[in-house]
């Protein structure tokens, strides 16, 4: 028979030794993350004179109604705890943690236990209302006011704590699951932590997940965590960012932290952000990305189609491939549906839309983000002198910039076409 339990029913609770003699009050409990319903390996008790001992499990004959021992305290070994170990009072409740399912910040006002035929399992967290009347011992009014205990229960299995050992609890389930969740979400939960969770939280990302959760973090928190991470794991974040969202984060930091940041970069993704750094943000230039799709006007459809495999790995966006000629000049813009419809061996100069909608690279933002609204294009190639051609933007770069009402004209026929 499965029976529930609540922390806060245990927290200074009396524990007895097998011959009924109190020893002290539970401080604490101690789980291991080696699942996704963590097992009970220890409680913490306080003994005589405030000393803790921290009692293995095995020991525990009850540990419901009354805490009870199968032993006396002599003859129990202090269980170590491990760095992995996670301590449900001082790690997590009154703590926040992410719901990995909601994809919110949650405060834990108590937590859930299960005792199986003497097997005790941490299983969820009260986040709501009931879990702070348990704190307060008023759990009776709850019904007559409405209030389910079972409202805002969250299984253990869907979240993830946010203590400063974050990176050390290795709750395996969790972190699988975040690796899942979008990193637009992933931005949300952080800005609705404090800079240090947030930083705490970012730390454990891997390089990937942060790097694409980093664009969408707004540009104050930004600069927060890069200012306070460690310089050559930000540096290898910079390096799997698109050339112009790391532009963007380095050129809104110090100028002491974005020499740190470029010198610690690969030389040729920093080579690619100090270009970029020396337009004007408002510009153009300022929001391009170096990273796009361009070939050869030489080359036959069944060329470059062998072409954008190996290009396709390195560039933002392929849906536009633009043709240049050997001196770097825009001749060019075919779509990747023209390609796939072209004959083999058709010169994609043959068949390329030679009259480009292209920007300067000096030229404003506003009128950049009017001009993709207006013809609706997925992407805008960049030149300088007129004709040499130097990035593109893609939509989603000036989305921001494009009033409400053209943009919710403009995006069924942008992703229509």
């Amino acid at each position: 028979m499965v029976k529930i339990l609540y922390l806060s029913d245990l927290i200074k609770k009396s524990v007895t030794d097998s011959m009924g003699k109190k020893i002290g009050k539970l401080k604490d409990i101690i789980v291991s993350p080696d699942s996704s319903d963590p097992n009970i390996k220890a409680i913490t008790v306080t003994i005589s004179n405030k000393k803790l001992i921290n009692i293995p499990c095995k020991h525990i004959d009850e540990l419901e109604k009354k805490i009870k021992l199968k032993t006396t305290l002599k003859d129990i070994s202090d269980y170590k705890i491990k760095k992995s170990d996670i301590k449900l009072v001082d790690d997590v409740l009154d703590h926040q943690v992410v719901d990995i399912e909601d994809k919110k910040v949650k405060r834990v006002n108590d937590i859930i236990i299960s005792s199986i035929h003497g097997h005790y399992h941490a299983i969820g967290i009260d986040n709501g209302v009931y879990g702070i009347l348990k704190r307060f011992r008023l759990a009776g009014i709850a019904k007559p006011f409405g209030i389910n205990p079972d409202d805002n229960i969250i299984n253990w299995e869907n979240i993830d704590t946010l203590n400063t050992n974050y990176c050390d609890l290795k709750l395996k389930v969790p972190k699988q699951k975040i690796k899942k969740i979008h990193p637009a979400d992933i931005a949300e939960i952080m800005e609705q932590l404090s800079v240090n969770e947030s930083l705490t939280f970012f730390n454990c990302l891997d390089h990937e997940t942060a790097a694409d959760a980093l664009k969408n973090v707004s540009p104050e928190r930004q600069v927060s965590i890069l200012e306070s991470m460690n310089g050559q794991r930000a540096a290898e974040i910079l390096d799997r960012m698109n050339p112009d969202h790391a532009a963007d984060v380095i050129g809104d930091s110090s100028k002491e932290k974005a020499k740190e940041l470029l010198d610690l970069m690969e030389p040729e993704e920093s080579e690619d952000i100090k270009k970029l750094l020396k337009y004007p943000k408002d510009t153009a230039g300022g929001i391009m990305t170096t990273e796009y799709a361009y070939v050869n006007q030489d080359l036959t459809s069944r060329e470059v189609m062998e072409s954008l495999r190996e290009i396709a790995k390195n560039v933002e966006t392929i849906y536009y491939i633009y043709i240049t000629s050997k001196n770097g000049d825009l001749l060019g813009v075919a779509s990747l549906r023209d390609i796939l419809l072209a004959d083999p061996d058709k010169k994609i100069n043959d068949f390329m839309h030679s009259t480009v909608i292209k920007a300067d690279i000096l030229e404003d933002r506003d009128e950049v983000a009017q001009k993709i609204a207006k013809y609706s294009l997925l992407a805008l190639p960049v030149v300088e002198d007129s004709t040499k051609l130097r990035g593109i933007i893609t939509v989603d770069d000036v989305v921001d910039i494009i009033s409400p009402v053209v943009w919710k004209k403009k995006v069924p026929k942008i992703f229509g076409s």
